[in-house]
Formats: structure tokens, sequence, C-alpha cells
């Protein structure tokens, strides 16, 4: 996949393309250092770095702001720890990026994968399904896991605002066997693949624009509903994936049991979505050094 191609009308003012190909650059030699480690190694150092470095950065507001929202009763030097290890899982994340093959290649000691019976035996039929997950751990790996399940799946994904960047990550991402849908209009797109027997992937505990309030960690906060609206729009299972980091370089994926839903209403819709942040946010309880917290999440939280 190369960079996207911007028309005449488009191209952005020279001082924005100079700081995208420096961003581009930085990450290269990153990449290329990250690529010269061992896997663990370059997730320790990835993760390292990135604890030192994230918290001086514009995005430690939001970082922080969305811990103290979430987790009220702790102290500022929790929130400081906590923010610490958000920033690195996250470089750990970006450190893995040149060994996902790695992982696509099988071994069982860097991604174990275990599967809800109810979920086995609706995969090994064949059925589609919408699979759902969160930015938890590193969130790249879910599609990979179903994958090698033998699931045909095509997983939407947010472009990258700097297109040289957007194709750097879409050339690793191209070791995780899926097809990857352009967030922009992707729910016409989802809905061919459904009809064509292909299963769906969805990352939904971010905030969104076009969705609904809904309880999130006893906040109301702007909720995709796309997954359970496919699901039962298109008769289909919704089914949860949960990723952990056990250790820099190891990895469980879960395929859990399918969400119970029948109601095709809105009111339904709203219901399996309500249930959705609940179990996220129990994963985010239980691990919330492992979230991806690096937007607002809660409406009026902080200036953008």
């Amino acid at each position: 996949m190369t960079a996207r191609t911007l028309t005449p009308a488009a191209r952005p003012p020279w001082s924005r393309r100079l700081a995208w190909r420096a961003q581009a650059f930085a990450l290269g030699v990153f990449w290329r250092g990250a690529g010269l480690l061992p896997p663990r190694t370059a997730a320790t150092v990835g993760a390292q770095l990135f604890r030192r470095l994230g918290p001086l950065t514009g995005k430690q507001r939001f970082v922080r702001r969305n811990l103290e929202l979430a987790y009220p009763t702790l102290t500022p030097a929790s929130w400081e720890a906590l923010a610490r290890d958000v920033w690195g899982n996250f470089g750990a994340v970006l450190a893995e990026y040149p060994h996902l093959n790695r992982y696509s290649e099988g071994d069982a000691d860097a991604l174990e994968t275990a599967v809800h019976p109810s979920s086995r035996a609706l995969i090994e039929a064949g059925e589609p399904a919408v699979f759902v997950t969160a930015h938890l751990a590193n969130w790249e790996l879910p599609g990979l896991a179903l994958s090698r399940l033998g699931i045909a799946l095509s997983v939407v994904y947010a472009p990258q605002s700097n297109p040289r960047v957007d194709a750097m990550l879409q050339r690793h991402r191209d070791v995780l066997g899926c097809d990857f849908v352009p967030k922009t209009d992707s729910i016409r797109t989802l809905l061919g693949a459904l009809k064509q027997g292909r299963s769906v992937g969805l990352l939904s505990d971010q905030r969104t624009d076009f969705g609904e309030a809904l309880p999130f960690f006893g906040r109301p906060a702007m909720t995709a509903i796309s997954p359970a609206w496919l699901a039962l729009r298109q008769g289909r299972p919704l089914i949860p994936v949960r990723v952990e980091r056990l250790q820099h370089g190891r990895y469980r994926v879960r395929v859990l049991a399918p969400l119970d839903g029948k109601d095709r209403s809105r009111a339904g819709v709203i219901a399996l979505s309500r249930r959705l942040n609940a179990l996220f946010e129990c994963w985010i309880r239980e691990q919330p050094g492992q979230w991806l917290c690096m937007r607002r999440r809660w409406p009026g939280s902080i200036e953008a």
C-alpha cells in the first residue's frame, strides 16, 4: 500500500508536508532500530522510552484527565503512575510492529488463543460474525488471532492524518491476514461483507462523534453503536474478543461467548451497546495500564 495521492486542490501547505516527512522519518528510524532487537527486548525498550517521553507530550493531558474521570478516588501520584503505564504499553506496541510477522508465523509462546465453546462452534460452522474489541494491550493482535482460526475478516481502521505514516502502518499490518476497511463510510462495506459470508471486526471503545451517550465508568460517553446494529440488523452473533499482555512479547487473545441479543429495534441496539460498554469497562478496570486513552473520552472533560 502506498501513501494516499492528493489532488492539487487538496494538497496541504509545505509546512505540513515537511512535518509529515519528519514524523515518518522518525518513526522509520525507531522501527528500524526496534526491528534489529529481539521482539521482547524491542518491546521493553519501547516501553521504557515512552514511559519517559510520553508524559512530556501534549497527549498527556488527555491521558491524565481520562484516568482521573475513570478512577476519581485515586491519588494524584496513582494517576501519574497509571499514565506512565499507559505510555509504556503504547511504546511497547509501537516497537512490536516490525515483529508482527513473529506472531503471524504461529509462535504459540508469543500469542496464545482461547476460544469459548459456543463461539468455536459458530466459527467451525463457518458462520459470519461481528467481532468487537477494545484498544487494550496490543489491539492489532485480535485480528491476527481470528485470521489464524480460519476466519475471513474485514477490519475497520481509522487512517492516520499523516498519509506517509498511514502507509507505513498498513505495510506492517499486511501480515495480519485481514482486509482493512477505512472508517469513513465503512458501514455499507461491512454490510456487504456480512452478506458475502465474511466476518467483520471493530474497535469501539473510543469516543465517536456519531453515536449515543451511554454509561462508561459511571459517566455518559459518546459510544459507537455500529457493532450492535450490524449484528442485530444482519442476525449475526456479536462476539467480544479480549487481548491481554502477559509480558513483553507475549499475549493472550480470548474469543468470548456471543452476547445475547434478538431485539432489532433501536432500544435493542442501545441495550446491547450498553452491555458492550460495561464489558470494556470491566476489562479496563482489571488492567488500566494497558488501555489506550490518549483522546478525550468524555464530553467536556478537557479543552480540545
